[in-house]
């Protein structure tokens, strides 16, 4: 006990030494500045050697063997078809649609993140609306029809019938012999139509039935859902097989968990709604 109050009197002898000390510089400078503590070197974060270029943007279990495959051979055939003529121009946009909508997305062998950034590599300085008419346009029509309408207008067409139908079209050809849309209160043949006539018929379209997608039977009917069960806020957009929901608290999880779980059993048994 000795011992311990010895060295806290040294200690308290040292420090009082030192402020002394402090208090004389001072006064001889006629400036009062307060005394203070040295502080330890901020400890620096050493560089490291791999750059930002190197490192995987994906994680590596995503990809297998075969995906990197199919990733490279669609890649060539999208290059080897550009620059030729529209025949060319389809098969491109057939192997970028498969790029951009398989899934997983096979622009994620490549090391890309996101559609707009593998985009903007293989296909720089091309607009993204550009881009979603060409694919959308290659997947429904052939090259002849692409030479002989337009890329513009055949995806006018497809506006039309996507806010005809209320959701994204399946995978399949369209035949434009026999493809009509309405024009006033008749039903006329796609290919008697100007390119004006359809961009005018589209608009009316989509102005009448809302955004694509937005007004399907399902999402009406899981709309329907949502407002008796206190949720009449969640936002429900639908586009092919793909369901989105939005604007949705925090607090509503229980309820949107057991409302989706209601549902579910209603389209098991054939009542969707």
């Amino acid at each position: 006990m000795g011992s311990r109050s010895n060295r806290l009197v040294l200690s308290i002898g040292l420090s009082a030494d030192v402020a002394s000390q402090a208090m004389a510089t001072t006064k001889a400078s006629g400036k009062a500045r307060r005394v203070s503590t040295a502080r330890a070197p901020a400890t620096r974060a050493k560089a490291t050697t791999t750059s930002r270029a190197k490192t995987p943007r994906v994680p590596a279990v995503l990809v297998n063997k075969a995906m990197l495959a199919r990733y490279d051979a669609l890649l060539k055939a999208f290059h080897e078809a550009q620059g030729t003529e529209f025949g060319g121009w389809d098969a491109a946009y057939e192997a970028l649609d498969s790029l951009l909508h398989s899934e997983p997305p096979l622009f994620i062998a490549g090391g890309y993140k996101t559609a707009k950034a593998f985009l903007g590599a293989v296909l720089p300085g091309v607009a993204l609306s550009t881009v979603r008419d060409g694919v959308r346009v290659a997947r429904h029509f052939n090259a002849d029809d692409e030479r002989k309408y337009g890329v513009r207008k055949l995806a006018l067409l497809i506006d039309y019938l996507e806010a005809e139908s209320g959701t994204e079209l399946p995978r399949v050809r369209i035949d434009l012999a026999k493809t009509k849309v309405d024009v006033g209160e008749k039903r006329v043949l796609f290919t008697s139509l100007s390119f004006d006539e359809m961009r005018d018929v589209a608009r009316k379209k989509k102005s009448a039935k809302g955004r694509a997608g937005t007004d399907a039977p399902g999402v009406r009917a899981l709309r329907r859902v949502f407002g008796g069960s206190g949720l009449g806020n969640v936002a429900v957009q639908c586009r092919g097989e793909r369901w989105s929901l939005g604007r949705i608290e925090e607090r509503q999880f229980a309820d949107l968990g057991a409302a989706l779980t209601g549902y579910a059993k209603k389209l098991a048994k054939g009542k969707p709604g």
